[in-house]
């Protein structure tokens, strides 16, 4: 087995040194095999922030190296933490349904963890106002688990439990961008890869404020070189971060100014301050001076003054009143006077603020004992988050062509890894395009622009989409979306967001769009609009608007229409109709409104299908047994498009008449089937008597106009 893969490597990148930590984590437990300190030989760091890699990626190879001889092989990854100026802290929370069924796994219990994560990074994401420009641009550093909850009822420890929701709420860490970023460019510079990343006052926390005593109000203070780095905790659990941009490097500032020394003489000589109660050293002019501890303890006190008195503001701004106690870390935490001035600040009993240090090797059970200083609080703390699987977790990929570490949430997809590589959700989705304003009747209308068009994403070459999983060495391209095209309104599109008018006309209703007009001009319904237009739409409409819509306009007029009789084409004239709107006889100019009652009268010039013949039906009139009886002689039957219609259906243009005409001739036999005569004999008579005018008829006799027929038994 290499050497990598049974040791960690753990490395505190501060502002004026480097500390890494080899611990060995194979299967006889975890022990620390070596530390080793290298300063920057120049100002590298400022206030925790990176400013030269390639002279800090320098100090990290040259620890790295010398770790790597303990180790016995190549180290090629590493933990590390980082402290900012920008540091914004969120609260998530999620609920996941859970098989009752079932035991709650400890892969359950960290998917939800890290699904709460992802949910205080979107509401950093989705903040209002002027966060939004920038929050894009932050990355999740670390978090801390505030409660579990199992079906709503809160709960120590979701595991082994059985429920039906179990729920999560995380205190999530976010720094900016470039700090992770150059945290990544020192490791990528010194060969190493990045293993995980968690926040320093994280990591100090775990190792000087176990769970155990989470229940009592305290506050860590990480006191390095460029930051000062704040935890605090209340109710079992880390309730804020924060961060005071003041540290040991305005100590050493100070020192410069008051005694003229330049910064590493002036380093040297504060680290003397706790240990010795003279001090020698030479000035910026060359002049040795020498001087008593107190005196130059002396000369610091307004900078430890306001040092201490920002550390207090800032836990009292989250905590609302001073902590039971305060435990200070980190090598600024050595400076005399320091946590004094905390505590006086505080309102504490002085020795409510202490340093810790040794107190966390309990937890690293086969450590020497010598590893036990406050400055080694914080790369123990990064590796034992580290091991608990605390701290964050990393994939490289490639996200057009270059190398991005994506956060291991237990769910990685495309839309994390290109968010990571500095890719928002602005380019991942075309925007719409610019919406249209239009006024109509005084009512603002608004059309939003078209849609853009989504990003096109492969993975690997082959096309996928935001949510799909990664995995480690995905090749991501990602061609940014297209914005939608601006909006373009027509009369037809405006007209689909109004009511339309509707009439009933000859009891059919119909719905007719209204007419628009931009000032006095009627608009067609091609017509396009413009943004910012003012329209006026009718609400009441001239009854000739109405007849022209329905293609009836010549309904006030007459003139002609053309129909097909008996196959041959014919044009018919006729004259004017009479139309009445609820009741009443109305003109062109008469006003239609909504649910305005039209109905179309005849004024008996109106053709019909019987105008379409001259001949005209016929009949002959009889007396028969002396009554008066019409009879048929000639018949006309119509058929209008193919259905039966009376002789005084109406003719509309483009109808397709067929007209058929019977003749007959009457004779006697006919005549019994049109009369009501008593066809059996009644008793003694038995003879039919037929007579036409006096005479004996037979059946086939003709029968004519003026006839008198009678018929009976004898």
């Amino acid at each position: 087995m290499e050497a990598g893969n049974k040791h960690l490597l753990a490395l505190d990148i501060g502002t004026r040194k480097v500390t890494g930590l080899l611990l060995d984590i194979s299967a006889g437990g975890r022990r620390i095999m070596a530390i080793e300190t290298q300063e920057h030989r120049t100002r590298a760091m400022l206030d925790g922030q990176i400013q030269d890699i390639p002279k800090v990626a320098e100090v990290v190879s040259q620890v790295r190296s010398r770790l790597e001889l303990q180790a016995g092989g190549p180290l090629q990854a590493a933990a590390v933490a980082a402290a900012g100026r920008m540091l914004c802290t969120m609260r998530g929370k999620v609920s996941h349904r859970v098989d009752s069924s079932k035991r709650l796994q400890e892969q359950d219990i960290l998917q939800l963890e890290y699904a709460a994560v992802l949910e205080a990074q979107q509401q950093l994401l989705s903040a209002p106002g002027g966060k939004r420009p920038f929050t894009e641009q932050f990355h999740c550093v670390g978090f801390s688990v505030s409660g579990y909850f199992l079906d709503e009822a809160p709960i120590g420890n979701l595991l082994g439990q059985q429920g039906s929701l179990a729920s999560c709420e995380v205190i999530a860490t976010f720094l900016p961008r470039v700090v992770v970023d150059s945290l990544r460019g020192v490791l990528d510079a010194a060969g190493l890869r990045l293993q995980s990343l968690t926040l320093e006052p994280i990591a100090a926390l775990r190792m000087v404020v176990p769970e155990t005593m989470r229940k009592l109000n305290l506050a860590l203070v990480d006191v390095g070189a460029g930051t000062s780095d704040i935890a605090i905790t209340r109710e079992g659990t880390a309730i804020a971060y924060d961060m005071v941009p003041l540290a040991g490097d305005e100590i050493t500032e100070s020192l410069c100014q008051c005694i003229l020394l330049d910064f590493m003489t002036a380093e040297a000589l504060k680290r003397k301050l706790a240990r010795s109660t003279r001090v020698t050293f030479k000035n910026i002019l060359g002049k040795k001076i020498t001087l008593t501890a107190a005196e130059v303890r002396e000369a610091l006190t307004p900078v430890l003054d306001e040092l201490g008195q920002k550390i207090a503001a800032a836990i009292l701004r989250h905590n609302g009143t001073a902590p039971q106690a305060v435990f200070c870390v980190g090598g600024g935490s050595l400076l005399p006077g320091l946590p004094e001035t905390i505590a006086r600040y505080l309102g504490l009993d002085p020795a409510k603020v202490s340093v810790k240090g040794k107190e966390m090797i309990s937890l690293l059970p086969c450590s020497p004992r010598q590893y036990r200083g406050p400055e080694l609080v914080t790369p123990l703390g990064i590796a034992y988050t580290a091991l608990q699987r605390e701290a964050l977790h990393f994939w490289r990929v490639s996200v057009n062509g270059q190398n991005i570490d994506v956060m291991d949430l237990g769910r990685g997809t495309v839309a994390d890894a290109l968010l990571a590589a500095g890719i928002g959700p602005r380019e991942l989705v075309g925007r719409f395009g610019a919406g249209a304003s239009i006024e109509v009747n005084g009512q603002l209308l608004t059309f939003p622009g078209e849609r853009g068009e989504p990003a096109r994403i492969t993975v690997n070459g082959l096309p996928s989409s935001l949510d799909a999983r990664i995995s480690q060495g995905d090749e991501i391209t990602c061609q940014p979306g297209k914005d939608g095209a601006s909006a373009r309104v027509s009369v037809t599109e405006l007209l689909s967001r109004l009511t339309p008018i509707s009439i009933r006309l000859n009891g059919t209703w119909y719905r007719l769009a209204p007419p628009v007009y931009r000032g006095g001009r009627l608009l067609a319904a091609d017509a396009w609009l413009r943004d910012r237009d003012k329209l006026r739409v009718l609400k009441t409409v001239p009854l000739s608007w109405v007849l022209e819509q329905l293609n009836l306009a010549q309904e006030l007029d007459g003139g002609t229409i053309k129909v097909r009789v008996n196959g041959t084409e014919r044009e018919v004239p006729y004259g004017p109709k009479t139309i009445r709107v609820n009741g009443r006889a109305a003109v062109r100019d008469t006003p239609v409104c909504e649910g305005d009652l039209l109905e179309t009268c005849f004024d008996g010039s109106y053709p019909t299908v019987s105008s379409l013949t001259e001949n005209k039906p016929a009949q002959i009139k009889l007396q028969v047994n002396g009554a008066p009886l019409p009879v048929p002689v000639r018949e006309i039957f119509f058929l209008r498009n193919g259905r039966d219609v009376p002789a005084e259906a109406p003719l509309n243009d483009g109808d397709q008449v067929e007209i058929r005409e019977e003749v007959h001739e009457i004779t006697v036999a006919d005549l019994l089937n049109l009369i009501e005569w008593q066809s059996k004999p009644p008793s003694g008579s038995n003879r039919l008597v037929l007579l036409l005018n006096g005479r004996d008829a037979q059946f086939t006799t003709a029968v004519k106009d003026g006839d008198q027929f009678k018929v009976g038994w004898a």
